[in-house]
């Protein structure tokens, strides 16, 4: 002891000379700056500057004071917070702290921060003690009360669960840790809250309603169903709508449908939704694997009601009726169903038996189809005879053309004898209406139609696309039509099915009614004679001379008119007379062609056109000729092309004697007298009464339209007396205005009645008013014709 007190002194005495010295040779600071900086630059010498540049520090010494401060702060500390600490370059410390968690794994280096095993094991304790306090705790709220990542809190407290921490974690959820009475308590609320479940319960409605967790409320049902501690079933997985339903409710449940579908024989899809089954579609099939069902749109049918239904088609089939099949179904069954099960009972059947659908649920066999048809064979028959007989033009095909111009061949032989006494009778110059008319116009009409059997071949390419354009205008009848008859004649059908029923026969009909007409033309081609097919060639002159004679009669009236009503005088007569002399001529010619018509005046100059295609080259010409003429101004130029055309037709037209003229223009104001005793139309008389005023005073008969009235009148004043005139312009006046009336009420339609109301009275009192000076005057002026005195200034 004495010897260390010694050893004390010694050491004192010498720190006390040391202190005493005098410095030999003395270090500025900047000379040991140098120094040392040349020592790091050779690398004899490893420290590390300070932020501040106050001090050295070596890197054993940084990582010394790192372990220091981590332990100061618990076992966790961020890397920046160190720089601020330690003085030091920041990423001097990230290396010495990745060699550190290199060489110590006790340590670890998460998000920037150092922990150590201390701080992981105090916070697993925390841990702990919120999960015995809470009975769960979940890893993301742990991950938002200690900073960390989930992956390496997972990590962390999964090595220390059973240790540290009394509770384990969750299988299907690892972000869950439980304690073990946690997990028994809801072991035991979910066995007692699925006991006591009598029907089926949404699962996801009582995690709501109880807070079950929801992996732990699945594993445990799962095992209970499994075990047999629970009898029911989860349908639809773990889903939203997963649904449990007791075997308890699932035996009523069955026990219900099963009764239900055996006394019914079908299952609606909503009935099963309605008991709790979400997809009835599967548990039908499921349910009844061996059975033979028919599944429809919202119904399952058992092989009963198809039986049913069945039988019932094959009864109509066998005695050729129709039947709907909805009556025969349950009233759940739409009519998408009754159509489904329909179409799929048509593909069992066989195809030469299979009958119609119509209306979706109305089966109609083939045999009342047909007998539908029938009902109209008898008015196909008339109608094609009826058609030939009036207007062939719209009815030839190209085979018809052909036919008739065989027909037209072999009838030349039966008149060439009375052709040849004809031509020698004309050139003896007998003159006769007789002998000229008649055989020349068989003569030339024969030998074109020869010429027109030459040119048929030319012609078939033209012919053979509007043959099969005008097939297609041929139609028996329309729709409507077609569905008034079946209704009158089926009483008993639903008017659904006579809609539909005219709509499927409406093709076939007029396929049937083309193939009638087809056979009745050609029978009336091959048995009717010329005599019958057209007029004969005498009364033909006839007419045509009685037309030709009037037109010159007219024209003469029409001439003493100045140019305007001359113009249009001479226009309404070509409208009329003139064509109606065209028409019958047309007729006539198209009569060996079986294009004509039944009644001349009905030809429109769309059908002129269309015999005009017809007719040969030589006929053709000057018929074309007449029938422009027809839409000019000169009744002139019509009569003269007529000459043409009459001597084509072998047509001798005279021209009338005064004698015969005389005795037309009396039949003539005769025939308006009559008219004017019969009408009481105002308008009429007027137009009546200055016709026969234009007669009686020019000794001319005039054919003028309604609008040519003032013209007339106007002419009239130097040929009647003056009191007549003003009669005549005066009633002239009253019509007027009378028509003007009535076409004004009858132009204000549904105008607004509150402002047109003192108008509209006005207007009635006005037309009361005409309307009985009309009266008042009507006799006086047909008095004019029916009692004439002097007519005539010229004749005073």
């Amino acid at each position: 002891m004495a010897t260390d007190w010694e050893e004390i002194r010694r050491l004192a005495a010498d720190f006390q000379r040391a202190q005493f010295a005098s410095t030999v040779q003395r270090l500025s600071e900047r000379n040991c700056i140098e120094i040392v900086a040349k020592l790091i630059a050779e690398k004899q010498l490893d420290v590390v500057h300070t932020l501040d540049g106050k001090e050295y520090i070596t890197p054993a010494q940084i990582a010394r004071e790192i372990r220091d401060e981590l332990y100061v702060n618990g076992g966790r500390i961020n890397i920046v917070d160190l720089q601020h600490i330690l003085n030091v370059d920041l990423t001097h410390i990230e290396s010495k702290a990745s060699d550190i968690v290199k060489s110590d794994r006790s340590i670890q280096l998460v998000l920037g921060q150092l922990i150590d095993e201390t701080y992981l094991d105090q916070m697993a304790e925390e841990v702990n003690d919120r999960l015995q306090e809470a009975g769960q705790v979940t890893l993301a709220e742990l991950c938002k009360l200690y900073d960390l990542p989930a992956d390496f809190l997972t990590e962390v407290l999964s090595q220390r669960l059973g240790n540290i921490i009394n509770g384990q974690m969750d299988t299907y959820d690892r972000g869950v840790i439980f304690t073990d009475a946690f997990v028994a308590q809801h072991k035991a609320r979910v066995r007692g809250l699925f006991s006591a479940i009598t029907r089926p319960t949404p699962i996801s409605s009582l995690i709501t309603q109880y807070k079950f967790q929801e992996h732990l409320l699945y594993y445990f049902l799962e095992e209970f169903i499994s075990s047999g501690r629970l009898n029911g079933a989860v349908i639809g997985g773990r889903q939203d709508k997963a649904v449990y339903i007791p075997d308890i409710y699932s035996r009523t449940q069955n026990n219900w449908v099963d009764s239900f579908f055996k006394q019914n024989g079908y299952l609606e899809f909503d009935t099963l939704c309605r008991l709790g089954i979400p997809d009835p579609v599967n548990y039908i099939k499921k349910r009844y694997k061996s059975a033979s069902l028919t599944t429809l749109k919202a119904v399952c049918v058992g092989r009963t009601i198809v039986d049913q239904v069945e039988a019932s088609v094959e009864e109509a089939i066998r005695s050729g009726t129709w039947m709907d099949v909805q009556p025969l179904l349950p009233s759940s069954f739409s009519v998408e169903d009754a159509s489904i099960l329909l179409q799929q009972m048509m593909r069992t059947m066989q195809k030469n038996s299979a009958p119609r659908i119509f209306g979706d649920t109305i089966v109609v066999s083939e045999q009342f189809i047909g007998s539908c048809v029938s009902l109209f064979e008898q008015m196909m028959q008339h109608k094609a005879e009826k058609e030939v007989q009036n207007n062939h033009a719209h009815v030839l095909t190209e085979e018809d053309l052909k036919q008739a111009a065989i027909i037209a061949e072999s009838m030349i032989s039966v008149k060439k004898d009375r052709r040849e006494d004809r031509k020698k009778r004309a050139s003896d110059g007998a003159g006769s209406l007789r002998a000229g008319g008649g055989g020349n116009a068989r003569e030339i009409k024969i030998r074109k139609n020869k010429k027109k059997g030459k040119r048929d071949d030319d012609s078939d390419e033209e012919t053979s696309a509007t043959s099969k354009h005008k097939q297609k205008e041929i139609l028996f009848m329309a729709q409507e039509e077609i569905e008034g008859i079946l209704r009158n004649q089926l009483q008993e059908c639903p008017e659904e099915l006579i809609s539909e029923l005219a709509e499927h026969l409406i093709r076939p009909l007029n396929e049937s009614y083309r193939e009638v007409l087809h056979s009745v033309f050609v029978s009336t081609a091959t048995s009717a004679s010329g005599v019958n097919r057209k007029k004969t060639v005498k009364e033909l002159q006839e007419e045509v001379l009685n037309f030709h004679n009037n037109v010159r009669l007219f024209e003469k009236g029409a001439k003493l008119f100045p140019d305007d009503a001359h113009i249009q005088l001479e226009k309404h007569l070509l409208k009329t007379m003139c064509t109606d002399i065209s028409n019958l001529l047309f007729n006539f010619l198209a009569g060996d062609l079986m294009m004509a018509v039944e009644t001349y005046t009905t030809i429109t100059p769309e059908l002129r056109l269309k015999m005009l295609a017809k007719l040969p080259e030589e006929t053709r010409s000057p018929l074309t000729k007449l029938h422009n003429a027809l839409s000019g101004k000169s009744i002139e130029e019509f009569l003269t092309t007529l000459d043409g055309v009459a001597e084509v037709c072998g047509i001798m037209l005279k021209k009338g004697d005064k004698k015969k003229e005389r005795q037309v223009i009396f039949q003539h104001r005769q025939a308006l007298l009559e008219q004017v005793r019969g009408t009481e139309d105002p308008a009429l008389v007027l137009h009546l009464t200055s016709v026969l005023l234009f007669q009686l005073s020019t000794h001319h008969m005039l054919h003028a339209p309604g609008r040519c009235v003032p013209q007339i009148i106007t002419f009239l004043i130097t040929k009647i007396p003056e009191d007549q005139y003003k009669l005549l312009l005066k009633y002239q006046g009253l019509v007027v205005k009378q028509l003007v009336g009535q076409h004004n009420k009858a132009g204000q339609g549904d105008d607004d009645l509150g402002e047109c109301n003192s108008i509209e009275k006005k207007g009635e009192s006005d037309l009361e008013t005409v309307r009985k000076e009309l009266q008042e005057l009507t006799p006086f002026v047909k008095d004019l014709v029916l009692k004439p005195r002097k007519t005539s200034l010229t004749e005073e």
